[in-house]
């Protein structure tokens, strides 16, 4: 079955809004190891609509609609989708009800606009998909033999990404399964300080010989994401079992979904705490940590140290170390560590220095130029990494690396391959 995704709205043509949606529903399709065959961005136009809905239903069989739902105006979605299948519209008691609920739960007696109840009105034929974010309620179509490609299935949903995406994970997905010409097994594996190319030379054996297994990469900063799917149960245990094998230093564990979430799960475990030292990465590794429920019980805090005064005063950085070799310099990001340590007393530290750009480098220290200092109770590892891209890119590269760093460290496992992809030449 190929899925075909209908994205509607001025906004995201225009560039005022970025397209979220389409990358959340192509996210967790993938993690099912279903792929999108065919996306579409069309504006509040219902001509647009139907010639969209037209491509779509004619390459692929299950098209997912976001956007468009709401009571404005330019919300020509179900008006666009009804007239493309033949379908009048009606109300519909169960939607008037709930948008009724809805609006008294929220505004606390003021009368509903009349103009909202038009999020009731549904094609002939529809089954609704509550709403329980929003008043807007999700529409689900299969095609019968009286409509333009029978067999076929059309969804529509809300464009705010807080309501369409709980109705996706939780109604929508589903529906698709349910859809599916066969089960599809897939699981989903986390690969940290490895490159996805270098992920996908070594999986290259085990593709081999497991003719029946499916397999895609999605590169992150902070990992590569690998799936896994096959319509057969037993080539995916004997493909995960050889995953872990040929991983295993690399992967995350199964309860972890971030490195910072292994690295909260590993300090608990060894009873150790956690502060940092940031200087380009301004706070980034600090947030990545406290996204994590549960960081409080083992991260301490952190300093982030922008400025070379805020070195010396907090960290006890050197004037002399600023001053002979420079705050990028792995002389610097060490001595973060010795301050960072005598400030927190905690078990494990990071610190990080360098130039994240656009501007501010030179020949000798070009911008993406980056120590990253890391200890674990007696170990101790500096290292000089050059990150390619953007500032944000730079960033967040820094604060992988020295995340995984920790969580080798953490493990007792070899740290010079941690981020070894971002090695500077002869480092």
């Amino acid at each position: 079955m190929k899925i075909g995704v209908l994205c509607i709205g001025d906004e995201l043509l225009k560039g005022a809004v970025i397209n979220t949606n389409l990358g959340y529903m192509g996210s967790k399709l993938l993690q099912e190891g279903i792929y999108p065959a065919m996306a579409l961005e069309v504006p509040d136009r219902s001509e647009d609509m139907v010639n969209a809905l037209k491509i779509l239903m004619k390459e692929t069989d299950f098209v997912l609609v976001s956007g468009g739902l709401g009571p404005t105006s330019d919300d020509l979605t179900k008006p666009a989708v009804a007239e493309f299948l033949g379908r009048k519209l009606y109300r519909n008691s169960e939607a008037v009800k709930a948008i009724t609920d809805r609006w008294a739960s929220m505004r606390r007696g003021s009368d509903l606009p009349l103009h909202f109840l038009s999020q009731a009105d549904i094609p002939e034929g529809a089954v609704l998909i509550p709403n329980h974010y929003g008043t807007a309620p999700g529409i689900y179509l299969e095609l019968g033999e009286k409509d333009p490609f029978p067999g076929k299935y059309i969804v529509m949903m809300p464009g705010p990404p807080s309501e369409l995406d709980p109705m996706f994970d939780h109604q929508v997905m589903p529906l698709v399964k349910k859809a599916l010409d066969s089960k599809l097994y897939s699981f989903l594996f986390h690969i940290a300080g490895v490159g996805e190319s270098r992920v996908e030379e070594r999986m290259q054996r085990i593709i081999a010989s497991l003719p029946a297994l499916s397999v895609a990469y999605c590169a992150a900063p902070e990992f590569v994401k690998l799936f896994i799917t096959s319509e057969c149960e037993k080539t995916i245990e004997n493909a995960s079992q050889m995953i872990r094998k040929e991983f295993e230093k690399e992967l995350l564990s199964d309860k972890a979904k971030t490195v910072a979430e292994e690295i909260i799960l590993l300090l608990k475990e060894k009873n150790c705490t956690l502060s940092l030292a940031e200087s380009c990465t301004g706070g980034l590794i600090s947030q990545l940590i406290t996204n994590v429920p549960g960081a409080s019980e083992v991260y301490e805090g952190g300093i982030v140290s922008y400025a070379n005064k805020v070195k010396e005063n907090l960290l006890k950085v050197k004037s002399s170390t600023l001053m002979e070799h420079g705050a990028v310099s792995s002389e610097c990001a060490g001595e973060m560590l010795e301050g960072l340590k005598k400030a927190f007393g905690t078990s494990c530290g990071i610190s990080v220095t360098g130039i994240a750009g656009p501007g501010g480098g030179t020949e000798e220290k070009p911008v993406g130029l980056v120590y990253i200092g890391v200890y674990c109770k007696e170990n101790l590892h500096v290292g000089k990494y050059l990150f390619r891209g953007s500032r944000d890119q730079i960033r967040a590269r820094s604060a992988a690396v020295g995340l995984n760093i920790l969580r080798c460290m953490l493990k007792g496992y070899d740290v010079k391959h941690a981020g070894s992809i971002f090695l500077c030449p002869r480092s």
